[in-house]
């Protein structure tokens, strides 16, 4: 009896080791997975994807990760602070003979123009840029000539710092891609590649209300410069340039306006307009310089429309009287705008 009750005591020691033990081992794994945890929540605090779950570039480091919902999420915010239009718009016309009585030319006259536009915003920062350009050429009796070429960049970036209100600094940067001629029948050089070129640098600042097509800019401080960089042209001066100099500078306050705008539900009509002005304190007996250009555009269709253009502009170095184009085409036509 006394060596049953020895074993079973020895039964019983060896059970209560082995419990006292696993139960140790249990409690020091536990508290190694739970000192584990606070550490991945300690890194994951410095993860700049942490709301969608602490995405790293190693890998991912939550559960709750939705790679998915974090590019959904980039997307919408990229939309959000970028618009961006595209248009382009091209027309044509030809007229041919061939033995006919009556007489006339053969001609043919195409039209091309193409205009981009990037807007991004982001807290009080803004950002407009504006890239406008038209070139058109005419073949009569198998004769070429230029008689339209402009190419146009604005940047417009603006802090706001009032409800309507912002500091503002704008360019202006304007000048042709081929050279240009006197006539058809003239092929006297008047103008190449920045000759001229105008650019106009200006800081100040802008009234453009939220939702509003209109948008003011005043720069009580602007440089405007011409150049005449050909070679073919400098040594004969002109625009206000004077003979063998390449530049021609002016210090002054400017005015930038702006009106863009659709109406009708279906917005096929299209208003623009810029209106630009600049007067040099380094010359004051000269007039200011004024430009303002008009846009319609008439949508007959998502591929077809009317276009009607003017320009009235004054430059006193250039021509002592305003100068004006205008033109009325039916084209092919193409836009995109992300919203």
């Amino acid at each position: 009896m006394a060596g049953l009750q020895r074993r079973l005591l020895l039964v019983v020691g060896l059970l209560a080791w082995v419990v006292t033990d696993a139960s140790a081992q249990y409690t020091i794994q536990r508290r190694q997975k739970q000192q584990q945890q606070v550490a991945e929540q300690e890194e994951n605090k410095h993860n700049p994807y942490e709301a969608f779950g602490g995405f790293v570039e190693g890998g991912i480091t939550n559960d709750y990760y939705d790679h998915a919902a974090w590019l959904a999420e980039r997307r919408r915010i990229r939309k959000e602070r970028n618009t961006f239009e595209f248009e382009a718009k091209f027309s044509t016309s030809a007229l041919q003979f061939e033995n006919w009585t009556a007489g006339g030319n053969n001609t043919f006259s195409g039209l091309a123009t193409l205009y981009m536009r990037h807007q991004y915003k982001r807290n009080k920062f803004s950002s407009d840029l504006k890239v406008n350009t038209r070139y058109g050429i005419n073949f009569i009796d198998n004769v070429h000539f230029k008689n339209v070429d402009e190419l146009k960049i604005e940047e417009l970036m603006s802090w706001s710092f009032r409800k309507s209100w912002s500091y503002s600094a704008k360019i202006n940067f304007r000048t042709q891609l081929t050279d240009g001629f006197a006539s058809r029948t003239d092929r006297t050089l008047i103008s190449a590649l920045m000759s001229p070129g105008f650019a106009d640098v200006s800081v100040g600042f802008t009234y453009a209300p939220a939702g509003a097509s209109y948008k003011l800019t005043l720069s009580p401080l602007a440089g405007n410069m011409i150049t005449m960089l050909d070679e073919r042209l400098y040594e004969k001066g002109s625009n206000g340039v004077p003979a063998g100099k390449k530049f021609y500078s002016g210090v002054g306050p400017s005015i930038n306006a702006s009106f863009d705008r659709t109406f009708f539900a279906k917005k096929w009509l299209r208003y623009r307009s810029t209106l630009y002005g600049f007067y040099a304190l380094s010359n004051l007996k000269e007039p200011p310089t004024c430009r303002w250009d008009n846009w319609i555009d008439i949508a007959l269709s998502k591929y077809l429309s009317v276009n009607l253009y003017g320009v009235v502009y004054y430059l006193h170095s250039a021509s002592p009287k305003a100068q004006y184009q205008y033109s009325a085409t039916l084209g092919l036509s193409y836009r995109f705008k992300n919203k």
